[in-house]
């Protein structure tokens, strides 16, 4: 939290609306110069879609969250008792050329959580300068905030059918931060549900991890299991994990909304080239030798060394590349069982699709 010297604002200190409605216009400028795809307003009421959540978590679809709890989330002032106006920013990165691919898109890139607290302390410091005195907060991921309902309820996207927001020019390709206020602005209008009876993302998904449009298991989301899950991965999952080793954009892939833009690069950030470059082999390789000089900087370190290379062999197996059983091997012999169990589930995956290539 931070608190505005008493000094006098170049824009004058009386509550005026005009003024405000300057302040907000001005505001989406300085987003779009930042770099930022969109920046929308609402106020600091409690979120919608607080029932949802209550009912999601009742019903174990958190998996092993167990950081998500009842209650929570829902009110911004929980996080600015003093918040009257909500500030939702979007930061777009490109889509990936293929899927599936090793790793999903927006961790082929730094950390977005430094990338979105610089813009929105920028932004900052242009409310702090409006109304000195007045309170700010800002929010990218780590603070107990819905995001996605605030985007949506500020205009910026809807939550989709995949339970990811959905912008109309950005598709599912966003990252979202919060700037909250305590001084009022106007809000924007709330976004509008697009997906009318489409379903792709849905069908795309390759464990059916939505057991209904707008709801999702996180035990049969492979982001779950590559990302935040350290244990062994499931035998059913194996096989649908296909090539994928840290996330899965199945369901932001299929999803129309954006069109060949997507593929653009994101100014703020574009896609680190020598990590999206990187074979499985490669990536196997330096997983186990140079894990946080590669990685520590990105997202893909949330998944930690021992997460990674778990998933990379069970990728390796998928791949029925039999070049990598070199790579994989030594793996059998591994200190941490996981690792090794993982390894020979590989060796024999591997084995199996080589026979099925075999002509009769």
């Amino acid at each position: 939290m931070r608190r505005a010297e008493d000094t006098n604002a170049p824009y004058g200190a009386t509550d005026d609306a005009a003024q405000r409605e300057r302040l907000k216009v001005e505001l989406k400028e300085a987003a779009r110069a930042l770099g930022l795809a969109d920046l929308g307003v609402t106020g600091s009421e409690p979120l919608p879609r607080g029932d949802y959540f209550e009912q999601w978590l009742a019903q174990g679809r958190n998996a092993g969250m167990d950081w998500l709890e009842p209650g929570t989330r829902t009110r911004p002032t929980d996080l600015l008792p003093s918040a009257r106006t909500v500030l939702v920013a979007a930061l777009r990165y490109a889509k990936p050329q293929q899927e599936p691919a090793p790793i999903a898109a927006y961790a082929l890139r730094d950390d977005y959580h430094l990338v979105l607290k610089q813009a929105l302390r920028l932004l900052a410091r242009r409310l702090l300068a409006f109304a000195p005195g007045s309170e700010v907060r800002i929010a990218v991921d780590s603070a107990p905030l819905r995001e996605r309902e605030a985007a949506q309820r500020a205009g910026v996207g809807w939550i989709g059918k995949n339970t990811m927001l959905v912008h109309l020019q950005h598709g599912c390709y966003t990252l979202l931060g919060t700037l909250l206020w305590s001084e009022a602005l106007p809000p924007d209008p709330p976004a509008v549900d697009h997906c009318a009876d489409c379903r792709r993302c849905l069908d795309a998904c390759p464990t059916a991890a939505f057991p209904a449009p707008y709801q999702l298991d996180a035990s049969r989301c492979l982001s779950y299991w590559t990302i935040e899950q350290q244990g062994p991965l499931p035998e059913e999952l194996r096989e649908p994990l296909a090539t994928r080793a840290f996330g899965c954009d199945a369901c932001l892939a299929a999803c129309p909304f954006g069109g060949r833009a997507l593929h653009a690069e994101s100014p703020l950030l574009p896609t680190l080239e020598r990590h999206a470059a990187l074979s499985l082999r490669e990536l196997l390789v330096e997983a186990r030798d140079r894990f946080w000089k590669w990685f520590r900087h990105t997202p893909v370190s949330r998944g930690r060394r021992r997460g990674l290379l778990r998933n990379l062999l069970v990728a390796a197996g998928n791949s029925g590349e039999l070049a990598l059983r070199e790579v994989v091997a030594p793996f059998c012999q591994d200190e941490d069982p996981l690792l090794a169990d993982h390894a020979r589930a590989a060796l024999a995956r591997l084995d199996a699709l080589a026979r099925d290539k075999e002509p009769p």
